[in-house]
């Protein structure tokens, strides 16, 4: 046999071993460049248009079909092959993928979630593999909703993590399948403190969700790309999407940032377009949770304004649809009333209060987050928790001709003139923080019940007295809030004398009761 023979033979035996070793650690083939120029992933040709493209596994190594997956500005799904296909948006940061509700949520090393893989290469074609692990799906869960730690030196950090965050753990180990979403603000203008934020809640129980704000927007960019690296180094996309039970939750930046120290809210063009695409995979008896930061409310030129209109009533035609908010630095619900269904906007005390100031928000609701319980496609649940507060505290009661300190900036006294205009003894003033019109609310008085008790517009003149002359802050500052959730009710003789109950009962039948007067 001559030296060309052998040689031949040798190409022979060699090449099978080529080829078993080009294949994947995960024993799929990788993309296979035939003789017609076609590129092939697990048995599904690419299209020539494909720059960015992936494949999705569970944890035995078959495919998963039907997972959207997206670089933040067009969607795609995955094939009966576990293949997706899209076309790279030039401004696109990541490649991700909106959790299936019958997977786990991948984390990483520090519990945070990871559905998401940086976009680094240049190259013309990218691919990105997933793998995902299955679990049954959760009829029932909890989201936790935290709004606007706002964090701007170390000693905030420190009272997030020991006053919120242990706060937190002991009301999530009440609970199976909880998850939690922080609305935005997580710092305060303050990139130095990232990753101490991060640090904070990292390795908890429960993963955290992040939502980005309008602090987190660094306001000394030049642009919005910029504006918001720090937080995307950190927790990756700002506009995101996953599943759990019956229900799709959606975080999105609602902040558009215009330049240096200047936003609006609202969404882009692209945004709304990733938006619809998002939604478009989302069968219509599901619920729909969109969190975002700066509130929808009546549209104001605080509040989001752009593509509002369009995506309240596309929220519309879900079973039932919720926003959760917080920038406001006080507790409010919103009921929009759209297409006949009702849209509920929560806007979330902080968990900041008052901006670190006191335990309390600028209306006089305590520090704390909303507890959200949601079975199937609908809420089963709901209350907001006061940090380090017991969960049935949902209320304070005032005497109303009570002066809580001496007039300055206001009469602190709520049925004064200028206030409530509340004459003559008896009247009873009750801040319901998280309530709203659904609620109903009563006063009893030697367990007879008196009253329906009226609802009324006011600020918490204690809390307001505390922020603006013991804190000197400003009249008319960010801590001078009035809000709806007061109501007033009469009683016979002196408030500060009677044998007095007050019912509030709202629409999950919860009944919380208090007989105490601040």
């Amino acid at each position: 046999m001559n030296i060309k023979n052998k040689y031949f033979l040798f190409l022979l035996f060699l090449f099978p071993l080529i080829l078993a070793c080009a294949k994947e650690d995960n024993g799929i083939d990788p993309p296979i460049d035939n003789d017609t120029d076609e590129l092939v992933v697990n048995n599904t040709p690419l299209d020539p248009a494909t720059t960015l493209y992936g494949l999705i596994t569970d944890r035995q190594n078959n495919p998963v079909p039907n997972v959207v997956v997206t670089d933040g500005f067009t969607n795609s799904k995955t094939d009966q092959n576990g293949v997706f296909q899209l076309v790279r948006n030039r401004r696109a940061k990541f490649v991700y993928y909106s959790t299936p509700a019958d997977y786990k949520i991948a984390v990483d090393d520090d519990n945070y979630p990871k559905f998401y893989e940086k976009l680094i290469s240049k190259d013309k074609l990218i691919r990105q593999d997933f793998k995902l692990e299955k679990q049954p799906v959760e009829n029932e869960f909890t989201l936790l909703s935290i709004s606007d730690p706002q964090c701007r030196t170390i000693a905030h950090v420190n009272r997030y993590r020991q006053e919120t965050i242990a706060d937190i753990k002991r009301t999530a180990a009440t609970y199976q399948n909880v998850y939690a979403i922080t609305l935005g603000d997580l710092v305060d203008d303050a990139p130095e403190l990232w990753d101490d934020m991060k640090a904070s809640m990292a390795n908890q129980s429960v993963p955290f969700f992040q939502n980005i704000g309008n602090h987190d927007h660094l306001q000394t960019a030049e642009n919005e790309e910029k504006a918001v690296e720090g937080f995307q180094e950190r927790f990756g996309p700002t506009d995101y999407s996953f599943n759990r039970g019956n229900v799709h939750v959606i975080s999105m930046d609602n902040v558009i940032y215009t330049g240096r120290q200047q936003y609006t809210g609202g969404f882009t063009d692209s945004q709304w377009k990733w938006l619809q695409e998002d939604l478009a995979h989302v069968p219509k008896d599901k619920m729909v949770i969109l969190c975002t930061h700066m509130p929808f409310r009546s549209g104001g030129t605080a509040d989001h304004r752009n593509y509002r209109t369009e995506v309240l009533n596309l929220l519309s035609t879900y079973n039932e649809a919720h926003i959760m908010i917080g920038h406001s630095h006080y507790q409010i619900n919103y009921l929009h009333r759209v297409n006949g269904k009702t849209v509920y906007e929560h806007v979330h005390g902080a968990a900041s209060g008052a901006w670190w100031n006191s335990t309390l928000c600028a209306d006089g609701t305590p520090n704390g987050y909303g507890v959200y319980e949601i079975k199937g496609n609908a809420m089963k649940n709901w209350y907001y928790k006061g940090t380090d507060q017991p969960a049935d505290f949902q209320m304070r009661a005032y005497d109303a001709s009570k002066e809580f300190g001496p007039a300055n900036k206001y009469t602190y006294v709520f049925g004064a003139p200028a206030n409530l205009n509340l004459a003559g003894d008896g009247w009873i003033v009750v801040n319901i923080w998280n309530s709203d019109v659904n609620w109903d609310v009563r006063l009893f008085q030697d367990d007879a019940e008196v009253d329906e008790m009226s609802r009324v517009s006011s600020r918490d003149f204690w809390a307001l007295y505390h922020h603006l002359e013991e804190l000197g802050k400003a009249k008319g500052s960010v801590f001078d809030k009035s809000s709806n959730h007061f109501y007033i009710g009469k009683l016979n003789g002196k408030a500060s004398e009677a044998n007095f109950r007050i019912e509030a009962k709202d629409p999950f039948g919860n009944v919380y009761t208090t007989n105490e007067l601040k």
